[in-house]
């Protein structure tokens, strides 16, 4: 019996088992949870897909990780496509993932929330942002199958409103490829120089959740976000919201409603102009009736030249006869008032006349009283005269006296002095003499102070003299 059983090298071994797993399971679609989520620096990512007690390894490559659009993580549910593969060098078998989905709707509204957080604090769903809407657009383009019922509802709302160009872009509108043929549309109607949209719906009938997960996709959101032209969200119905709604600058319930939202009814705008031509009409007549109101206001004031003229001419007599009155009026005060005067002149030269005999007895009074005053005042200036001439030292000089003085021409008024200087002068009446001697001075020194007590007196009736003098002088000024 064991020349029966098959003998395995363990390479052979490992590739028959290879071989076996392959070939029986291919391409696969496998859930469960990550761990052990490791994100190599070449953007290769290394996980484990477990499941209870149950753990299967898995490599998703850098070219299909780039492909993800959602953030992936431990504990969260996936759905992982692509190929199990056995391992030779460890013996253990791995998938080779080439796609990621999330597994549960409660994930998938996780991740959707944390992208909208995400954008949201980026900015990208401000007011400020949105673009207004323009009332009558000459061009709508819209981005929607070209297949579905949602484009010829669009068709016929705008049609029954107000016909209008109308550009389609056709693209999916769910699925994998939706996102990227959406933002090529975006991108499409945005470069176009001529017949280039005023603005665009992007459209999509109601369907389920997963239907609508191609509108929550990032990079679309982002695009709508980066477009000059204004978008309107039109996805699903009223009650479904994906993330382009709050990125979009309109958001419509319907795709029926972004119609009514792009075109006015053609009916009312006939109806309003129609309402304006009439308001002008009113007002154009109306605006006539009162200027010519005013004018035959005007006519009812206005007088003929004739008219006009003998006014002035009544104004102008009525003028001159109150000038005239006036005039009168005053010429008569005048006279009145110049009578007055002439009687009260009279009166008026009796007492200037009085005045003056007065003015005149006092005058001769004034007179006498300077006429006596000078009087006596020359008497007194005659003895002061007499009184200075004979107080004149030089007076007293011819009497026999002398008067000493030092080189600088400055009396010596004691012997004390004079014993200081070695030359001196004395003054005479008749002429002055220069040196003398001490010694003769000191014998006659009693004589010499007599002559001096003589000279103080002198200079003492000088001082007098000059004072009187000046007090006559200043009576003389007076």
């Amino acid at each position: 019996m064991s020349q029966n059983i098959p003998q395995y090298t363990v390479v052979e071994f490992s590739k028959a088992i290879k071989l076996t797993v392959e070939n029986a399971f291919g391409y696969v679609k496998i859930s469960g949870e990550i761990t052990g989520l490791k994100k190599a620096s070449s953007g290769h990512l290394y996980f484990n897909l477990k499941e209870e007690n149950s753990s299967l390894t898995a490599v998703c490559f850098r070219n299909q990780a780039k492909n993800i659009d959602f953030e992936i993580g431990d504990g969260l549910q996936i759905c992982a496509y692509g190929q199990i593969t056995v391992y030779e060098g460890r013996s253990n078998y791995q998938i080779i993932v080439d796609k990621i989905e999330i597994a549960g709707i409660g994930a998938i509204l996780e991740m959707i929330e944390k992208r909208r957080q995400k954008l949201a604090s980026e900015g990208l769903f401000d007011e400020v942002y949105k673009k207004p809407i323009p009332f009558f657009p000459r061009i709508v383009g819209v981005i929607t199958s070209e297949t579905g019922a949602v484009i010829e509802d669009i068709k016929h709302r705008i049609q029954d409103r107000c016909p209008l160009n109308l550009l389609l872009y056709p693209s999916a509108v769910q699925g994998d490829k939706a996102p990227s043929e959406i933002i090529a549309g975006i991108r499409y109607f945005n470069a176009q120089k001529h017949k280039r949209p005023e603005v665009i719906i992007i459209a999509r009938g109601g369907g389920s959740f997963e239907d609508l997960l191609a509108f929550n996709d990032e990079n679309l959101v982002r695009e709508v976000f980066k477009s000059e032209i204004p978008i309107i969200s039109a996805v699903g119905h009223e009650t479904d919201f994906t993330l382009i709604d709050f990125v979009a600058d309109l958001r419509a319930p319907t795709p029926t409603a972004s119609a009514e939202f792009v075109t006015p009814v053609l009916a009312e705008l006939r109806q309003n102009l129609n309402n304006i031509l009439r308001n002008i009409d009113n007002s154009k007549e109306n605006y006539f009736k009162n200027k010519l109101q005013e004018v035959l206001n005007l006519g009812k004031n206005i007088i003929s030249p004739q008219k006009y003229l003998e006014n002035i001419e009544n104004k102008y007599i009525s003028l001159f006869e109150k000038i005239h009155i006036l005039t009168f009026n005053i010429l008569q005060n005048q006279t009145y008032r110049t009578n007055r005067i002439k009687i009260e002149a009279n009166q008026v030269f009796d007492k200037i006349e009085n005045y003056k005999q007065k003015l005149n007895f006092n005058f001769e009074r004034i007179f006498k009283f300077i006429e006596n005053d000078f009087a006596k005042k020359f008497i007194v200036i005659e003895g002061l005269a007499k009184t200075i001439k004979s107080s004149n030292y030089h007076q007293i000089l011819a009497r026999g006296f002398a008067v000493i003085k030092d080189i600088n021409n400055k009396p010596v008024a004691n012997c004390d002095d004079l014993k200081k200087h070695a030359n001196f002068i004395i003054e005479m009446h008749d002429g002055i003499i220069e040196g003398a001697n001490l010694n003769l001075i000191e014998k006659k020194s009693f004589d010499f102070q007599k002559k001096l007590i003589s000279k103080n007196q002198n200079k003492q009736n000088q001082s007098k003299s000059e004072h009187l003098q000046s007090s006559i002088f200043d009576l003389i000024d007076k």
